[in-house]
């Protein structure tokens, strides 16, 4: 991978109650090699010595924070976005994981590969780890690349992901949707529709930590599917397609004709008679063939009437 000494990064965290582990991850974020890194951090109301923890840093030019109302994790990221300087790329970090060094050059690497005229994403693998930092087993070795598999399982894990400015500029121009599942979904979910591209990366390049109290950890069984399905069926019905539908209101005129159709298919069939429904359930267009797990979540939602 090259060396992007002139890129200027701006690495994004939502903090809350991190005491733990946080002070490690920022030392992992600000010893990146081969860019110009920035660390800008949103504190959403710890409690804890977070807040101390990040004034031990505050005399360090490339760490500035701030602190806001409790949003929760996906609107305080998203906030991230509105209040972020200008940079040449942008990328997502947890404040409890453990980065390689090179993980931001090699981002920027593969993204530079490609078209720079277009929205772009980068998302990577992981070595899952317990609080230790010892490896477990788990974790993802592909993200989804084509918007009607997004319109299904937008499987993009946000600790990993970077973006370019084209990207981060076009969020921007609409305000943060009413129906939100987390930020890192949202994104991945508007680069695919207007035409962005994804890039995924197959090698690990940072420890996943999984300690309990994570947001959101990267083990999903078919058993957690179903489990998450039935919970959220009477807490957020639709929540799918109401995301959704905000998506297709916010851009749908950014879209390509081909992705506005994919959207309004799933979003009419997925409201209509249970035949309905089951023919999107088992559309082939829409399936993810990476693996066929992630679809049994959008089955069950269509089933249960919930998605």
């Amino acid at each position: 991978m090259g060396i992007n000494n002139g890129k200027k990064v701006t690495v994004l965290m939502s903090t809350y109650n991190g005491e733990r582990y946080l002070r490690q991850q920022i030392e992992t974020i600000l010893k990146q090699q081969g860019i110009q890194v920035q660390l800008l951090v949103r504190d959403d109301g710890s409690t804890d010595r977070t807040l101390s923890i990040l004034n031990e840093y505050q005399d360090n030019t490339q760490l500035h924070y701030y602190s806001g109302p409790n949003l929760k994790t996906a609107r305080s990221f998203m906030q991230l976005i509105f209040d972020s300087p200008k940079s040449d790329y942008y990328a997502f970090s947890d404040q409890d994981d453990v980065w390689n060094k090179n993980k931001i050059n090699r981002a920027i690497s593969l993204l530079e590969e490609n078209d720079h005229s277009i929205p772009m994403l980068y998302a990577g693998n992981f070595k899952m780890t317990d609080k230790d930092l010892n490896p477990i087993s788990g974790g993802q070795h592909f993200t989804t690349q084509k918007f009607a598999n997004a319109i299904v399982y937008s499987c993009c894990t946000g600790c990993t992901m970077v973006m370019n400015k084209k990207l981060r500029d076009i969020l921007r121009i609409h305000p943060i949707p009413k129906h939100l599942l987390m930020h890192d979904d949202w994104i991945h979910k508007v680069c695919l529709a207007i035409g962005g591209k994804v890039v995924f990366d197959s090698k690990p390049m940072m420890f996943y930590r999984q300690h309990g109290n994570n947001v959101d950890g990267g083990i999903h069984t078919i058993n957690d599917k179903i489990q998450k399905v039935w919970n959220e069926k009477h807490q957020h019905s639709r929540i799918m397609s109401s995301q959704l539908s905000d998506l297709l209101k916010l851009y749908g005129e950014q879209m390509p004709k081909v992705n506005r159709e994919l959207l309004q298919h799933a979003l009419d069939f997925g409201k209509g008679s249970l035949v309905e429904r089951m023919r999107l359930a088992f559309d082939p267009t829409y399936e993810i063939h990476e693996n066929r797990n992630l679809n049994h979540e959008f089955r069950i939602s269509l089933l249960m009437n919930y998605w």
